[in-house]
Protein backbone atom coordinates (compact mmCIF):
# COMPACT_ATOMS: atom_id res chain seq x y z
CA UNK A 1 0.00 0.00 0.00
CA UNK A 2 1.18 3.51 -0.75
CA UNK A 3 2.84 5.22 2.18
CA UNK A 4 0.95 8.30 3.31
CA UNK A 5 2.62 11.70 3.17
CA UNK A 6 -0.11 13.43 5.19
CA UNK A 7 1.06 14.82 8.53
CA UNK A 8 -0.57 13.16 11.48
CA UNK A 9 -1.27 16.40 13.37
CA UNK A 10 -2.26 19.93 12.52
CA UNK A 11 -1.18 22.96 14.54
CA UNK A 12 -4.39 22.73 16.57
CA UNK A 13 -3.51 19.16 17.61
CA UNK A 14 -0.11 20.35 18.83
CA UNK A 15 -1.78 23.07 20.91
CA UNK A 16 -4.27 20.60 22.38
CA UNK A 17 -1.59 18.05 23.24
CA UNK A 18 0.60 20.66 24.92
CA UNK A 19 -2.25 22.24 26.90
CA UNK A 20 -3.50 18.82 27.99
CA UNK A 21 -0.03 17.66 28.97
CA UNK A 22 0.61 20.80 30.99
CA UNK A 23 -2.83 20.70 32.59
CA UNK A 24 -3.72 24.17 31.31
CA UNK A 25 -7.40 24.40 30.45
CA UNK A 26 -8.99 26.80 28.01
CA UNK A 27 -9.84 29.45 30.59
CA UNK A 28 -6.35 29.45 32.10
CA UNK A 29 -4.72 29.42 28.69
CA UNK A 30 -6.84 32.41 27.75
CA UNK A 31 -5.81 34.24 30.92
CA UNK A 32 -2.10 33.54 30.56
CA UNK A 33 -2.05 34.32 26.83
CA UNK A 34 -4.05 37.51 27.34
CA UNK A 35 -6.60 36.75 24.64
CA UNK A 36 -10.34 35.98 24.89
CA UNK A 37 -11.34 32.38 25.49
CA UNK A 38 -13.35 32.36 22.28
CA UNK A 39 -10.26 33.08 20.25
CA UNK A 40 -8.33 30.30 22.02
CA UNK A 41 -11.18 27.93 21.27
CA UNK A 42 -11.08 29.04 17.65
CA UNK A 43 -7.38 28.18 17.45
CA UNK A 44 -8.07 24.74 18.86
CA UNK A 45 -10.63 24.21 16.11
CA UNK A 46 -7.97 24.85 13.48
CA UNK A 47 -8.63 28.52 12.71
CA UNK A 48 -5.18 30.05 12.47
CA UNK A 49 -4.53 33.60 13.68
CA UNK A 50 -0.86 34.51 13.85
CA UNK A 51 -0.81 36.78 16.90
CA UNK A 52 -3.08 34.50 18.92
CA UNK A 53 -1.02 31.46 17.92
CA UNK A 54 2.21 33.13 19.03
CA UNK A 55 0.65 34.16 22.34
CA UNK A 56 -0.58 30.64 23.07
CA UNK A 57 2.75 29.13 21.99
CA UNK A 58 4.60 31.25 24.55
CA UNK A 59 2.39 29.94 27.37
CA UNK A 60 2.75 26.32 26.23
CA UNK A 61 6.52 26.54 25.62
CA UNK A 62 6.08 25.79 21.93
CA UNK A 63 7.99 27.32 19.03
CA UNK A 64 5.53 29.84 17.60
CA UNK A 65 7.34 30.09 14.27
CA UNK A 66 7.27 26.32 13.75
CA UNK A 67 3.63 26.24 14.84
CA UNK A 68 2.78 28.91 12.28
CA UNK A 69 4.62 27.05 9.54
CA UNK A 70 2.59 23.95 10.37
CA UNK A 71 -0.64 25.96 10.20
CA UNK A 72 0.32 27.37 6.79
CA UNK A 73 1.24 23.99 5.32
CA UNK A 74 4.94 24.80 5.18
CA UNK A 75 6.19 21.91 7.33
CA UNK A 76 6.08 18.87 5.05
CA UNK A 77 9.30 16.82 5.24
CA UNK A 78 10.77 15.65 1.97
CA UNK A 79 10.37 12.05 0.77
CA UNK A 80 12.69 9.47 2.30
CA UNK A 81 13.90 6.41 0.40
CA UNK A 82 16.47 4.01 1.78
CA UNK A 83 17.60 0.59 0.55
CA UNK A 84 16.70 -2.00 3.18
CA UNK A 85 13.72 -0.05 4.53
CA UNK A 86 10.16 -0.47 3.22
CA UNK A 87 7.35 1.56 4.82
CA UNK A 88 3.67 0.60 4.76
CA UNK A 89 0.52 2.41 5.73
CA UNK A 90 -2.81 0.76 6.43
CA UNK A 91 -6.17 2.32 7.30
CA UNK A 92 -7.44 2.29 10.86
CA UNK A 93 -10.59 4.40 10.80
CA UNK A 94 -12.22 5.16 14.13
CA UNK A 95 -15.30 7.36 14.70
CA UNK A 96 -14.31 10.97 14.23
CA UNK A 97 -10.99 10.01 12.62
CA UNK A 98 -12.14 8.27 9.45
CA UNK A 99 -8.91 9.07 7.60
CA UNK A 100 -6.67 7.64 10.32
CA UNK A 101 -3.85 5.36 9.16
CA UNK A 102 -1.06 3.48 10.92
CA UNK A 103 2.46 2.68 9.76
CA UNK A 104 4.62 -0.43 9.86
CA UNK A 105 8.12 -1.00 8.50
CA UNK A 106 10.01 -3.90 6.96
CA UNK A 107 13.76 -3.68 7.50
CA UNK A 108 16.17 -6.11 5.85
CA UNK A 109 19.85 -6.82 5.41
CA UNK A 110 20.51 -6.60 1.65
CA UNK A 111 23.30 -9.20 1.90
CA UNK A 112 21.76 -11.99 3.97
CA UNK A 113 18.14 -11.09 3.04
CA UNK A 114 17.16 -11.55 6.67
CA UNK A 115 14.36 -9.19 7.68
CA UNK A 116 12.31 -7.94 10.59
CA UNK A 117 8.90 -6.31 10.73
CA UNK A 118 8.35 -3.35 13.05
CA UNK A 119 4.67 -3.25 14.06
CA UNK A 120 2.10 -4.88 11.80
CA UNK A 121 -0.51 -2.21 11.19
CA UNK A 122 -3.91 -3.56 10.20
CA UNK A 123 -3.06 -5.53 7.04
CA UNK A 124 0.05 -7.53 6.19
CA UNK A 125 -0.67 -8.66 2.62
CA UNK A 126 1.70 -6.10 1.09
CA UNK A 127 4.42 -7.10 3.57
CA UNK A 128 4.09 -10.77 2.68
CA UNK A 129 4.06 -9.96 -1.04
CA UNK A 130 7.25 -7.87 -0.78
CA UNK A 131 8.98 -10.54 1.30
CA UNK A 132 8.16 -13.11 -1.39
CA UNK A 133 9.19 -10.82 -4.24
CA UNK A 134 12.53 -9.92 -2.63
CA UNK A 135 13.10 -13.44 -1.22
CA UNK A 136 13.32 -12.08 2.32
CA UNK A 137 13.22 -14.21 5.43
CA UNK A 138 11.21 -12.42 8.13
CA UNK A 139 12.51 -13.90 11.37
CA UNK A 140 11.45 -11.30 13.96
CA UNK A 141 8.66 -8.85 14.71
CA UNK A 142 9.40 -5.90 16.97
CA UNK A 143 6.48 -3.99 18.49
CA UNK A 144 6.94 -0.35 19.42
CA UNK A 145 3.99 -0.63 21.82
CA UNK A 146 0.78 -2.59 22.30
CA UNK A 147 -1.93 -0.19 21.10
CA UNK A 148 -4.46 -1.94 18.92
CA UNK A 149 -3.79 -0.10 15.67
CA UNK A 150 -0.13 -1.16 15.73
CA UNK A 151 -0.73 -4.86 16.36
CA UNK A 152 -4.09 -5.55 14.73
CA UNK A 153 -2.63 -7.75 11.95
CA UNK A 154 -0.23 -9.63 14.24
CA UNK A 155 -2.39 -12.75 14.57
CA UNK A 156 -3.03 -12.84 10.84
CA UNK A 157 0.69 -12.54 10.11
CA UNK A 158 1.56 -15.40 12.45
CA UNK A 159 -1.05 -17.62 10.80
CA UNK A 160 0.39 -16.98 7.34
CA UNK A 161 4.11 -17.03 8.12
CA UNK A 162 6.51 -19.54 9.55
CA UNK A 163 7.89 -19.37 13.11
CA UNK A 164 8.68 -15.78 14.03
CA UNK A 165 9.95 -14.29 17.28
CA UNK A 166 7.72 -11.44 18.48
CA UNK A 167 9.32 -8.95 20.86
CA UNK A 168 7.80 -6.18 22.99
CA UNK A 169 9.01 -4.13 25.93
CA UNK A 170 8.50 -5.85 29.27
CA UNK A 171 6.36 -2.94 30.47
CA UNK A 172 3.64 -3.90 27.96
CA UNK A 173 3.46 -7.70 28.01
CA UNK A 174 1.32 -9.45 25.41
CA UNK A 175 0.42 -13.15 25.22
CA UNK A 176 2.67 -14.99 22.81
CA UNK A 177 5.36 -12.32 22.77
CA UNK A 178 8.84 -12.23 24.24
CA UNK A 179 9.75 -9.39 26.64
CA UNK A 180 12.88 -7.26 26.59
CA UNK A 181 14.20 -4.57 28.89
CA UNK A 182 15.85 -1.21 28.39
CA UNK A 183 19.01 -1.38 26.30
CA UNK A 184 18.43 -4.82 24.78
CA UNK A 185 20.23 -5.35 21.47
CA UNK A 186 19.24 -7.46 18.49
CA UNK A 187 20.44 -8.12 14.96
CA UNK A 188 18.94 -8.54 11.50
CA UNK A 189 21.66 -10.31 9.58
CA UNK A 190 24.53 -7.79 9.64
CA UNK A 191 22.28 -4.98 10.87
CA UNK A 192 22.35 -4.05 14.55
CA UNK A 193 19.38 -2.89 16.63
CA UNK A 194 19.62 -0.93 19.86
CA UNK A 195 16.48 -0.43 21.93
CA UNK A 196 15.67 2.75 23.83
CA UNK A 197 12.72 3.19 26.19
CA UNK A 198 10.89 6.27 24.91
CA UNK A 199 7.72 5.90 26.94
CA UNK A 200 5.22 8.59 27.81
CA UNK A 201 2.63 7.86 25.14
CA UNK A 202 2.51 4.28 26.44
CA UNK A 203 4.25 2.53 29.37
CA UNK A 204 6.70 0.55 27.27
CA UNK A 205 6.95 2.67 24.15
CA UNK A 206 10.25 1.78 22.51
CA UNK A 207 12.45 3.26 19.81
CA UNK A 208 14.52 0.81 17.77
CA UNK A 209 17.76 2.36 16.49
CA UNK A 210 19.09 0.42 13.51
CA UNK A 211 22.62 0.69 12.15
CA UNK A 212 24.15 -0.97 9.13
CA UNK A 213 22.14 0.58 6.31
CA UNK A 214 23.45 3.59 4.39
CA UNK A 215 21.80 5.81 7.00
CA UNK A 216 20.91 5.17 10.60
CA UNK A 217 17.22 4.44 11.11
CA UNK A 218 15.07 4.91 14.21
CA UNK A 219 11.65 3.25 14.38
CA UNK A 220 10.00 5.57 16.89
CA UNK A 221 6.38 4.36 16.98
CA UNK A 222 4.10 6.95 18.55
CA UNK A 223 6.85 8.59 20.60
CA UNK A 224 7.39 11.18 17.88
CA UNK A 225 5.55 12.28 14.74
CA UNK A 226 6.78 14.64 12.07
CA UNK A 227 6.08 18.12 13.49
CA UNK A 228 4.39 16.65 16.56
CA UNK A 229 4.53 13.82 19.07
CA UNK A 230 2.18 11.16 20.42
CA UNK A 231 -0.36 12.19 23.01
CA UNK A 232 0.88 11.83 26.59
CA UNK A 233 -1.57 13.70 28.84
CA UNK A 234 -0.49 11.80 31.98
CA UNK A 235 3.25 11.66 31.27
CA UNK A 236 3.87 14.72 29.14
CA UNK A 237 7.21 15.81 30.60
CA UNK A 238 8.53 12.25 30.42
CA UNK A 239 7.58 12.05 26.74
CA UNK A 240 9.28 15.38 26.01
CA UNK A 241 12.43 14.35 27.87
CA UNK A 242 12.67 10.97 26.15
CA UNK A 243 12.20 12.48 22.73
CA UNK A 244 14.82 15.15 23.36
CA UNK A 245 17.42 12.88 24.92
CA UNK A 246 16.93 9.55 23.16
CA UNK A 247 15.68 10.47 19.69
CA UNK A 248 16.65 14.04 18.82
CA UNK A 249 20.23 13.56 20.01
CA UNK A 250 20.77 10.92 17.34
CA UNK A 251 22.77 12.09 14.31
CA UNK A 252 20.99 14.71 12.20
CA UNK A 253 20.73 12.43 9.16
CA UNK A 254 19.01 9.65 11.12
CA UNK A 255 15.78 8.60 9.39
CA UNK A 256 12.85 8.67 11.80
CA UNK A 257 9.99 6.23 11.15
CA UNK A 258 6.88 7.19 13.14
CA UNK A 259 3.74 5.19 13.80
CA UNK A 260 1.62 7.75 11.94
CA UNK A 261 2.38 10.27 9.21
CA UNK A 262 5.43 10.58 6.97
CA UNK A 263 8.99 9.57 7.65
CA UNK A 264 11.30 12.41 8.60
CA UNK A 265 14.80 13.06 9.94
CA UNK A 266 16.30 14.28 13.18
CA UNK A 267 17.51 17.45 11.45
CA UNK A 268 14.02 18.27 10.15
CA UNK A 269 12.34 17.77 13.52
CA UNK A 270 14.90 19.87 15.38
CA UNK A 271 14.05 22.72 13.04
CA UNK A 272 10.32 22.26 12.40
CA UNK A 273 8.75 20.45 15.36
CA UNK A 274 7.14 23.05 17.62
CA UNK A 275 7.57 20.85 20.70
CA UNK A 276 11.35 20.84 20.29
CA UNK A 277 12.51 23.50 17.86
CA UNK A 278 12.42 26.48 20.23
CA UNK A 279 15.84 27.84 21.24
CA UNK A 280 17.37 25.51 23.79
CA UNK A 281 14.64 22.90 23.46
CA UNK A 282 17.11 20.25 22.35
CA UNK A 283 19.87 20.31 24.93
CA UNK A 284 23.52 20.20 23.97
Amino acid sequence: MKFTERLEDGFEDVIRKASSGLGIGLAELSRQAGIPAGRVASLMKGNYHEEDCLAVARVLDLDGTALGELAKGQSQPGPVELAGLIPYTTPYPVPGYEEMTVNSYLVYDPESLKAALFDTGTDIESVLADACRLKLSIEQIFLTHSHGDHIQALEDFLKKSGPVEVWINEKEPLPGTMPFGEGKTFSIGQLKIRTALTNGHSPGGTTFVISGLIKQVAIVGDSLFSCSQGGAPSHYQLALQNNREKILKLSDETVLCPGHGPMTTVAWEKQHNAFFSAAGAVGA
